[in-house]
């Protein structure tokens, strides 16, 4: 059988012979990252049934399953950034301002991800390996569905280029598979919503959702599957890519509901092909690690709990509340996304095809810039509808972020970040302090001192020096999102990086669920709940149970390096051990 199925192989994959690597006795590596899927919610679902796949290499393969601490903030781009290169500095959320470029990042547009991996000077894991759907490219010599390359390069190649596009040519029983699978995923998206509706509980309603999902759910996960199938037989050294789908439907259904853990039964079977196929051929020997970057907690909307966004809270207590107090209210404009977040996307691509077919094929370049003008005029509207990402005031005096359950407000006025006593000789700073404590939407307020981060709840107050807790009033602040001592320094590394607000919020957690600033009901970015805790499952031979795990810099150095080529494994091995000697502060 084995014989049959590699003269299949090399018959299917003969367009890409060239592309093979040359066997050598290095092992290869195949990562694949579940998106947000947090231990506690891996283990229910293997309960349920859902990951037969992962159960069976637990239970008859011996594998290994742990779980991990993602460290702060958790979201991919700090998370990705520390297992591809080992460095996650100065990456403080999913979206946030720097104050010295006056710019505001964020992960939803290319040019965001693109300024964090320019920044990173580390060697990446992935170098002669595959990136498929990861934000960073970790030095990959491969690149599909990934938005930030070491070398900046155009849309049409992050999407794959011509190779993917060869790819989809010699599958085509997968692609008419595709299609169905893409009608069927928009009824289910309709009737789970329908349903969800109808028994009272909370969705994320979102226009083009149903449409995002389809690409996502069905697309963008079979194109992955063959493109590391591929690179399988071509002994590729190592593949990483990310199922992103658990996280989409985590924060529109929540990461427990039966939508989001019914999903994983797909992408557990995308993982039982590659498993497959890594027994099927003889390229190179693989190893197969299974991971998430962060977990998700259940969430509740700030703006359906509180009827405005984070943003129009503090434009009104800068601006009402403040003239109500006799304080004279710092300048503030309401402000959404920019455009280039996200109306922009898809005519960007269409514009980078209608390029590439100019040189041989001008007919075809014209009629694909007309498509690209018509989503243009139809579609370059639709960002006014979308929710609020972040607030700006108009003399850039006040600047506030939000991503998920974790916020930053940044006084920019000042180009230098802030301690509690810089925020206290300001008495409209004191008062917009004063305001977000009392606001029963904010769990935490987060803010420098010069020898540790101030920690404040309306109940009480404490300081936090590395990983050791002082109470100075009340309450223990940090009681409900975890008092471990990897909680503790990550909570403090957070706050004290340079691209962090002057405060850095935490949204209200009961022990359940969490106030996420965006419209979610699954959230994660901050502390509080599984949102820290994704698992890690590792092939017998490689038992990392006893290494200590805690932020995503530690899975580059236990886990990723293992399969770095020989020669480099010194060099590397030595960046990683400086960057994990520096403090935290010169990080």
């Amino acid at each position: 059988m084995g014989r049959v199925l590699r003269w299949y192989y090399s018959l299917k994959y003969g367009a890409f012979r060239r592309e093979r690597r040359p066997r050598d006795d290095r092992r290869g590596l195949v990562a694949l990252q579940i998106d947000a899927l947090a231990y506690s919610d891996l283990r229910r679902a293997l309960e349920l049934g859902y990951c037969p796949t992962i159960a069976r290499l637990l239970n008859d393969e011996g594998f290994h399953l742990r779980r991990w601490f993602s460290g702060l903030p958790s979201a991919t781009p700090y998370c990705q950034a520390g297992i591809f290169h080992g460095e996650n500095d100065e990456i403080p959320a999913f979206r946030f301002y720097d104050r010295r470029a006056r710019r505001i990042i964020t992960c939803n547009a290319p040019d965001g991800v693109q300024y964090i991996r320019d920044r990173i000077h580390s060697p990446g894991v992935l170098a002669g390996g595959s990136s498929y759907v990861n934000l960073l490219d970790g030095d990959a010599d491969t690149v599909a569905f990934t938005i930030a390359t070491r070398e900046r390069s155009s849309i049409f190649r992050r999407l794959g280029g011509l190779r993917m596009a060869l790819l989809i040519l010699v599958h085509p029983v997968r692609v008419a598979r595709m299609g169905l699978q893409s009608v069927a995923e928009w009824l289910r998206e309709e009737w789970e919503r329908l349903r969800h509706e109808l028994a009272g509980k909370a969705t994320h309603a979102e226009g083009i959702f149903p449409f995002l999902r389809v690409f996502t759910n069905v697309v963008v996960r079979e194109l992955q599957t063959m493109a590391i199938m591929l690179d399988i037989y071509l002994g590729v050294p190592v593949i990483y890519s990310t199922f992103m789908q658990y996280d989409e439907l985590g924060h529109h259904f929540g990461p427990s509901s039966r939508v989001s853990l019914a999903d994983l039964r797909r992408t557990d079977a995308r993982i039982k092909e590659i498993y497959r196929m890594i027994g099927a051929v003889s390229s190179r020997p693989y190893d197969l690690v299974i991971l998430s970057d962060h977990g998700m907690t259940p969430a509740s909307s700030y703006r359906v709990r509180f009827g405005e966004s984070l943003g129009t809270t503090v434009q009104r207590m800068l601006e009402g509340d403040a003239r109500n107090a006799g304080i004279t209210p710092l300048s503030s404009l309401m402000s959404v996304a920019p455009p280039g977040e996200y109306v922009d996307i898809g005519a960007q691509i269409v514009d980078e095809a209608a390029a590439a077919a100019d040189d041989r094929h001008v007919r075809t370049g014209r009629v694909l810039r007309r498509v690209r003008d018509w989503l243009r005029s139809r579609y370059g509207v639709r960002e006014l509808l979308w929710p609020q990402k972040y607030w700006v005031s108009e003399r850039h005096d006040v600047v506030v972020t939000f991503s998920s359950s974790l916020a930053h407000v940044y006084f920019a006025d000042s180009e230098e970040a802030l301690t509690l006593p810089d925020i206290a000789r300001d008495r409209r700073r004191t008062h917009l302090y004063a305001s977000l404590l009392a606001h029963p939407g904010i769990g935490i307020l987060c803010v420098r001192l010069n020898d540790g981060v101030h920690v404040e709840t309306r109940a009480g107050r404490a300081l936090i020096v590395g990983e050791q807790l002082e109470l100075l009033e009340g309450t223990n602040p940090m009681d409900r999102y975890g008092m471990e001592p990897c909680v503790l320094r990550a909570v403090a590394s957070l706050v004290r990086q340079p691209n962090a607000g002057d405060i850095v919020i935490f949204g209200a957690y009961d022990g359940y669920d969490i106030i996420s600033f965006d419209d979610q009901v699954g959230a994660h970015g901050s502390a509080g709940g599984d949102q820290v805790w994704p698992f890690l499952v590792t092939p017998q031979q490689v038992d990392v149970s006893n290494e200590r795990i805690e932020d995503a810099r530690d899975i580059h150095r236990v886990v990723m390096t293992r399969w770095t080529a020989t020669e480099e494994r010194g060099v590397r091995s030595e960046e990683t051990d400086r960057l994990a000697l520096r403090p935290a502060s010169a990080r």
